[in-house]
């Protein structure tokens, strides 16, 4: 049996969460790329490059990072990606991360296997973390996948990356035949996987199907 945490340590782990929030926050915004600037045309990071706050209200450039640590993103997603081997970024997330964690829209299109589950999964992961999204908050994001396969195979990336968070995730893909225990739990979910047939089922026949406090 797990030895429970103490009240202390919740406080402390919260205040510690709150703290580093914040410096995301100052680091995202202080050093954002132009709106409509290709990251890819700026000079590479170095791997030894300072990162974070270098200074007391300065912080290091993010928009040309050529890895993930380099990147203002929590502990617990960098944490995740490198166990999960994630360490250089290709070029279609080295273009798009600097402005998806400013929370700007995105256009982009690579050759399949370039890494764009990871290039939208990171920015929605740290953007319920940033705003301290709970499983009591409901659903704060949704992905649509064409088909049942890219639904489950970015179902599979969200796991890897989102390991050591806190937030409750469904996979929501028709030929199942749970549909009902999804009916039932579908409000507690922060993050919905699903395919488009399978989320308009639920919009007609869940009884108050709620995404009204989505985020992304």
């Amino acid at each position: 049996m797990r030895k429970p945490i103490s009240k202390t340590s919740r406080k402390q782990k919260e205040l510690s969460e709150l703290q580093e929030i914040e410096l995301l926050k100052s680091w995202i915004e202080s050093q954002q790329p132009e709106c409509g600037s290709n990251p890819m045309s700026l000079p590479p990071l170095p791997s030894d490059a300072p990162v974070g706050r270098v200074g007391p209200t300065i912080f290091s450039r993010y928009a040309g990072a050529t890895r993930f640590d380099q990147l203002p993103i929590s502990k617990k997603t960098k944490d995740a990606l490198r166990q999960s081997k994630y360490i250089e970024m290709t070029d279609i997330q080295r273009a798009s991360l600097p402005h998806a964690l400013c929370g700007r829209d995105i256009l982009g299109a690579a050759k399949t296997g370039s890494g764009k589950t990871l290039a939208f999964v990171i920015p929605l992961v740290e953007k319920l973390y940033r705003e301290r999204w709970c499983p009591q908050d409901g659903v704060g994001s949704i992905i649509l996948s064409p088909t049942r396969e890219i639904a489950s195979q970015t179902f599979d990336v969200l796991k890897a990356v989102g390991k050591h968070h806190n937030f409750s995730a469904g996979l929501l893909i028709g030929g199942r035949r749970d549909v009902e225990a999804e009916k039932e739990r579908v409000n507690e979910l922060n993050i919905l996987v699903c395919t488009p047939g399978r989320l308009l089922q639920h919009m007609d026949e869940t009884p108050n199907f709620d995404c009204s406090q989505l985020q992304v």
